[in-house]
């Protein structure tokens, strides 16, 4: 029988803040999808666009987070150098 204290303890939150990341980030990219595709059948080419440049952000914040934080990192040291 597992010991009550061990099941008890306090954890740091990670584990909730990840779940809400990616359930959050997900329905924001349902609705984004969504968005596009209406635009996709008012042939507004323009917002279709915007729409799946924001949807490459959101997956990649959702699906990949210390990977597109330390890209958009690197790409702001080097915009910050020159």
């Amino acid at each position: 029988m597992p010991d009550l204290v061990t099941l008890a303890a306090l954890t740091d939150g990670s584990a909730v803040s990840d779940w809400i990341l990616k359930v959050a980030g997900n329905v924001l990219l349902a609705l984004i999808a969504l968005r596009a595709l209406k635009h996709f059948a008012k042939e507004d080419w323009g917002a279709m666009i915007t729409m799946v440049v924001a949807a490459v952000f959101v997956a990649g914040f959702v699906w990949f987070p210390s990977e597109t934080q330390s890209l958009l990192g690197g790409v702001w040291s080097k915009v910050s150098e020159a």
